[in-house]
């Protein structure tokens, strides 16, 4: 397709309400309308305007559309991406000790450093760069205080990698080589290293996802998980086209806190949610039919 350079100008506040309105969107409350657009900007809004449209093309919207709707969309996407953050604090929390304590009856505190451990030594020479300047750069208590006692370029793995970011704690564990040391780490959730490894992937990408406020509920996830052939009884049954919708990452996420925490009430709070926004179809975020009445989700 042959591209232009665009030349438009911003419309004012009052002027997109104009233009909506001319699209055929009902507004019934401009002054709310008005503070939505200030708040949440059009940009941000068009995203949950599109699905009520009739034609994109001509950017009509169904007879009976409204900004409430758009808004009420929002809202959702909004209170399910909190929801997902939440929840995605106490797995990290898990993964980091699983990582950090892993090799703690066997080996040397200091295991991240030996390249032994990984399969390529540049990659993992990248990785320890990155470990180094996250460790420097925290202001954790246990590091400050490990620093003033002990003269270690960096402290022990059950320190450092409390200092990581995830995207750093995912890269040291895809480098690890296929083996025992992997392998344990991945069995405490019940799954191959293969699987979890890409769940990790996974779940970086979606927690960067709700930290910059982007649209969850009815996008194409584009980093993948896979989708493990057992424990069947423990994981629900998916759609062919699973792994690009939302729907499995929160399967994951109450896999993952079945094992973290078996109290949880993820599930409750999930069901809530979407019981609370009947303008959301679950099927648009990949949801089967009849998803509540899995015994996974009971």
């Amino acid at each position: 397709m042959l591209k232009t350079e665009f030349h438009g100008s911003a419309l004012s506040f009052e002027d997109q309400i104009k233009l909506l309105r001319s699209q055929g969107l009902l507004i019934t409350d401009e002054k709310k309308a008005l503070r939505v657009l200030q708040n949440v900007s059009y940009s941000r809004l068009k995203s949950y305007l599109v699905p009520l449209m009739e034609d994109r093309q001509t950017h009509r919207f169904r007879p009976g559309a409204s900004m409430d709707d758009a808004y009420a969309l929002y809202g959702f996407d909004r209170r399910l991406r909190e929801l997902i953050f939440h929840e995605m604090e106490k797995i990290e929390v898990s993964i980091r000790a699983r990582i950090a304590y892993a090799s703690s009856s066997d080996e040397s505190g200091y295991w991240y450093l030996n390249p032994d451990y990984f399969s390529n030594k540049r990659d993992h020479r990248d990785i320890l760069r990155h470990l180094t300047a996250e460790v420097q750069r925290s202001d954790n208590d246990a590091i400050k205080s490990f620093y003033r006692k002990y003269s270690n370029p960096l402290p022990p793995c059950w320190l450092a990698l409390e200092a990581t970011s995830m995207g750093t704690l995912v890269s040291l564990y895809s480098a690890m080589k296929p083996g025992r040391l992997r392998s344990r780490i991945a069995e405490h959730y019940g799954v191959s290293d293969i699987i979890f490894n890409s769940w990790l992937h996974h779940l970086v990408y979606i927690r960067n996802m709700c930290a910059h406020h982007n649209r969850l509920w009815n996008k194409t996830i584009s980093v993948e998980a896979l989708v493990p052939g057992s424990p069947r009884d423990l994981f629900p049954p998916q759609e062919p086209d699973a792994s690009q919708h939302i729907y499995l990452t929160l399967c994951l996420i109450k896999y993952l806190q079945n094992t973290v925490k078996p109290t949880n009430t993820f599930a409750d709070r999930l069901k809530t949610l979407i019981h609370n926004y009947p303008i959301v179809d679950p099927a648009q975020m990949g949801f089967p039919e009849g998803w509540e009445q899995e015994p996974f989700w009971k």
